[in-house]
């Protein structure tokens, strides 16, 4: 690939973006945060399996019961902040606004009928179309 369609690819790349960078860079710490949450989780089941059944150890986080929880708790304060940081910025962005205002409830029915049959568009609804 040449240095110009390189360029070229990555300037059509960029105009394509739905969501500005700090909605995917919360989205990314909410990921890892569940992966670690889950871990964690895992090792605190296998504390006291409910079921005949335990996690392997090499999947789990904390290494013992109080060391999990202490990953668990953690990953919880993340997600919590996270969130936190992710409305803020939405509602002073504006972006909330913008994508969930107006909503009707036309609107909403249709977009159900067409989860329900799996043809629900991911386009984005700030970029033209009369949706």
């Amino acid at each position: 690939m040449s240095v110009q369609a390189a360029r070229s690819h990555a300037s059509s790349r960029a105009a394509i973006l739905v969501h500005p960078a700090w909605v995917r860079i919360t989205h990314w710490i909410n990921a890892i945060a569940m992966l670690v949450m889950i871990g964690s989780g895992w090792q605190i089941y296998n504390a006291s399996p409910l079921f005949p059944f335990t996690f392997p150890r090499g999947i789990t986080l904390g290494g013992w019961l109080a060391g999990a929880l202490l990953w668990h708790f953690a990953a919880m304060w993340v997600l919590a902040i996270n969130g936190i940081v992710y409305v803020a910025l939405g509602i002073a962005t504006g972006r909330f606004r913008r994508k969930l205002l107006p909503l009707h409830a036309s609107q909403l029915i249709a977009d159900a009928r067409a989860a329900l049959r799996g043809t629900l568009s991911h386009e984005d609804l700030s970029v033209g179309g009369d949706q």
